[in-house]
């Protein structure tokens, strides 16, 4: 089975590495480029206020390697860190070392991953801030943002990095043609919904339509909705976590 990892930067290379090491025909076609933050000295001026928000949320893992970059002093122990998800949690704990107890995240056994995990952790928590600082890319889903400011919070958004689309090189283009007149099965798997129509315009008509004869692997219910709407026939659900995703590879190799 060949199987195509979107996942962009190092979390994605961990990711395809995992799936060569089980035998699979991997390719690493990264959605995105991943890259410094587009006003690194606004961004550092902000983050030496981090004392005057109640809560700073990393929304991905990216997002703690481009504010790591950025910090020039300890984080306040004052101001608790929100992280969206199991890796963003894992990147604040190897990059930022923040003080004990600061970390909100969502519940183990959460069965619905991301933002909406993170908050329902938060209000479990019975946490209130007045001021949250939202650290992510130049743009992101407001949904978060959103549920904060319904409930009387000023919320600042800063971008600590880049994400811009990859394009495919000449020798994965060519690879890509190669692969379209075999029969081999394939797997695509999906890490954001942005993803989904980043990888579409990588490519031309035959090719995208030859994805969608494969399987998709959505890490998150919204992403799978994502898929179907835009023509993929077989999504099976995965979380965020590599084994989820080595666990539902072996389930389709299973089975093909």
């Amino acid at each position: 089975m060949v199987v195509i990892v979107t996942r962009p930067a190092s979390n994605g290379r961990r990711l395809f590495e995992r799936v060569v090491e089980r035998g699979y025909r991997a390719l690493w076609w990264p959605a995105f480029d991943i890259g410094a933050a587009p006003d690194a000295e606004g961004a550092r001026k902000t983050l030496e206020q981090l004392a005057d928000y109640q809560l700073a949320i990393f929304v991905s893992a990216n997002a703690v390697y481009g504010a790591r970059a950025l910090l020039r002093d300890a984080w306040p122990a004052g101001t608790l860190i929100g992280a969206v998800g199991a890796s963003s949690r894992a990147a604040i704990e190897a990059e930022i070392h923040p003080p004990a107890g600061l970390i909100v995240t969502s519940q183990e056994g959460d069965q619905s991953p991301g933002s909406e995990a993170f908050w329902r952790a938060w209000q479990a928590a019975g946490y209130r801030a007045q001021r949250v600082l939202l650290l992510r890319a130049e743009d992101g889903r407001p949904w978060l943002s959103e549920q904060f400011r319904a409930h009387g919070a000023k919320v600042d958004a800063v971008a600590v990095y880049t994400r811009h689309p990859h394009p495919l090189t000449p020798n994965e283009l060519q690879q890509l043609q190669r692969l379209i007149t075999m029969s081999n099965p394939l797997a695509v798997i999906f890490s954001s919904t942005e993803a989904v129509a980043a990888l579409d315009q990588q490519i031309d008509s035959p090719a995208r339509a030859w994805l969608r004869t494969g399987t998709a692997i959505a890490c998150h219910p919204r992403i799978a909705e994502q898929l179907l709407s835009n023509g993929y026939q077989r999504v099976v659900d995965a979380t965020f976590d590599d084994e989820s995703i080595i666990a539902k590879l072996e389930s389709i190799a299973s089975k093909t």
